[in-house]
């Protein structure tokens, strides 16, 4: 292997490969389910995989901190591989007519997320079909050092066109070759403008507050994480409560990610009510895409910020969306998540070993009460779709698409909306929730929406 196979590995890829060494039992995984309705071909499956990855060689590639150079103690780099699609291919036969979306949930759950994928032995991608007659499921299952949401949804599009235009025997006109440099994304250099004071009061400001009002939380004492496991679930909204949704957010003018936070504030305060004192404060989490809409890697390009209330703020949702509304708004005025991942170009002079044990120490201090991710629209497929607004890969079509985030010591909730269908999922380790209590906290969720 040269140096020639080697990119340095972004500091955002860096930072969530130590987290996950840092506290192993959280499985970095998250997963993308497609439900299939017609016959899916494994050959062109395959085929398309190979192009899909040859497009995106970040996907074939492993992470490494052995090479010879003294760098090495401060980073890791990306290691290209001949990985083929064959070899992370699987499939299998479920002869159960009977098998749902929620059965896939629960064989992910048991198969798949009992330890992560470990990116330093095995390419941090899998592909999952499991065939059923006349319908199939197809995962996509990622770790996070791969990519973030909108790096996973272009690999899947380009895995579909793929697909297609061998099927129909098109010309692959749109299949450009691979972009190597793109491993080594998002760049983030040190650059003293990150430091102004502009931008360094409001953050500093924002992150002192974890300190000084620490974040309430949902269950009572937590269980060992030593011997935790992963639980996951899903719910279907029906098309109706979309139109609900953005109909209250404009009356209020708030936006539907306003809406779905209020959601998760009313669901907060319910669960935690037995417990929680009223002036402790409820924090969510949303991760803030940086992406420019014509970024279509495979990177992390990826923040977050976090929005409070003190539980005894959090009425009905019209008193309480433009509380909401008020913070976002200053956050994204202040550029909290831009300088979040900005002041990340701190940590690259300091060794993995030293910046494993820094996270390892730092994470508990900033969990959130929860954390709530909005995919927004998914279009997988655009160019081919029904009538009826499904999206199709061949002659299958795309009937429901499920995202089962990864989870840590707080529930972690995706919704995403698909033909104008809203999914909700959560994943949560046994060590904050029962599975009867993830799946009644799941229920209030939805009932909040």
């Amino acid at each position: 292997m040269t140096l020639k196979q080697l990119f340095p590995a972004s500091i955002v890829d860096d930072i969530t490969y130590c987290i996950d060494k840092a506290y192993p039992i959280l499985a970095l995984n998250y997963a993308w389910i497609l439900r299939l309705e017609g016959e899916v071909s494994t050959e062109i499956s395959l085929k398309a995989l190979d192009e899909t990855l040859n497009c995106y060689p970040k996907g074939r590639c492993v992470l490494t901190d052995k090479y010879p150079s003294y760098k090495h103690w401060f980073r890791y780099c990306w290691k290209l591989t001949g990985c083929e699609g064959k070899d992370i291919f699987r499939e299998i036969r479920m002869p159960d007519a009977d098998f749902t979306m929620e059965d896939t949930v629960n064989y992910y759950v048991d198969n798949y997320t009992s330890l992560s994928i470990e990116p330093s032995s095995h390419v941090p991608l899998k592909v999952l079909l499991i065939r059923q007659p006349e319908r199939a499921f197809l995962f996509f299952i990622m770790h996070h050092a791969l990519a973030d949401g909108g790096g996973s949804i272009s690999f899947i599009r380009k895995f579909i066109t793929c697909y297609e235009d061998i099927f129909y025997r098109r010309e692959s006109a749109g299949h450009q070759d691979a972009r190597l440099e793109d491993i080594s994304l998002p760049h983030i250099r040190f650059q003293w403008s990150h430091f102004s004071p502009r931008l360094l009061r409001p953050y500093l400001s924002y992150s002192s507050l974890f300190r000084k009002e620490p974040p309430a939380r949902l269950y009572t004492h937590a269980l060992p994480v030593d011997s935790a496991v992963f639980i996951a679930g899903a719910r279907d909204l029906p098309p109706q409560r979309l139109e609900t949704i953005s109909t209250t957010a404009k009356k209020h003018r708030a936006t539907i990610n306003d809406d779905l936070l209020a959601a998760a504030f009313q669901t907060g305060k319910q669960w935690s009510r037995a417990w929680a004192l009223p002036s402790e404060r409820i924090y969510i989490t949303v991760p803030i895409n940086l992406r420019s809409p014509e970024d279509h890697t495979m990177s992390n390009i990826l923040s977050s910020v976090t929005v409070s209330l003190k539980t005894e703020a959090i009425g009905e949702k019209g008193a309480l969306l433009p509380l909401i509304h008020e913070q976002m708004t200053a956050l994204n005025k202040n550029e909290i998540a831009q300088t979040m991942v900005n002041l990340s170009c701190l940590l690259k002079p300091v060794p993995t070993a030293l910046r494993r044990r820094l996270l390892k120490r730092a994470i508990p201090g900033f969990a959130p009460t929860l954390l709530l991710s909005n995919l927004g629209v998914l279009s997988p497929n655009p160019s081919h779709k029904d009538e009826k607004g499904f999206h199709y890969l061949g002659p299958a079509r795309i009937s429901n698409i499920y995202v089962i985030p990864n989870a840590a010591s707080w529930p972690d909730l995706l919704v995403s909306t698909y033909n104008k269908q809203i999914a909700v999922t959560m994943a949560v380790l046994s060590s904050c929730f029962s599975p009867e209590a993830a799946e009644k906290f799941l229920d209030s969720f939805v009932e909040h929406i």
